[in-house]
């Protein structure tokens, strides 16, 4: 899957290529050697999707394994209020920022999770992040 070969790729640049994706806003992370380099590695195409996915997939910590969780349920776990998603929801272009800065306080995120949600971010999967975090199981009413 492109999300594992893209997520390799990073893990496999060196520190000091990984530092500079991880200060990197999505609009920098385009013209970054490094970025070049992980879709020379991975076979990644150069194109939005795999900008957002690799811009997320930066400086959060990401797994790919029984342990791992949604990208709701991890904010959950994080603390994260439903304000601050709505939040995400609300912030249009800005929006992939703002989850960014949520995600860097959760741990185990879902590898597949994170890489569907930025590889198809727009106004519905704002919108389907918003719904799980509110439907979650162990959400108070």
């Amino acid at each position: 899957m492109i999300y594992q070969q893209i997520y390799e790729a990073f893990q496999g640049l060196s520190s000091g290529d990984q530092s500079e994706l991880k200060r990197c806003n999505l609009k920098k992370l385009i013209n970054a050697p490094a970025y070049f380099r992980v879709l020379k590695i991975s076979g990644a195409k150069d194109n939005p999707q795999t900008q957002r996915i690799l811009y997320l997939y930066s400086g959060i910590d990401v797994c790919n394994d029984e342990q791992s969780t949604s990208v709701a349920q991890a904010l959950f776990n994080a603390g994260v209020k439903e304000g601050q998603v709505l939040q995400i929801n609300r912030s249009g272009d800005n929006s992939i920022d703002y989850l960014k800065r949520q995600l860097t306080r959760c741990n185990n995120i879902d590898m597949h999770d994170l890489g569907k949600l930025s590889q198809f971010w727009g106004d519905h999967k704002r919108r389907v992040l918003l719904k799980q975090f509110i439907l979650l199981d162990n959400h108070p009413a």
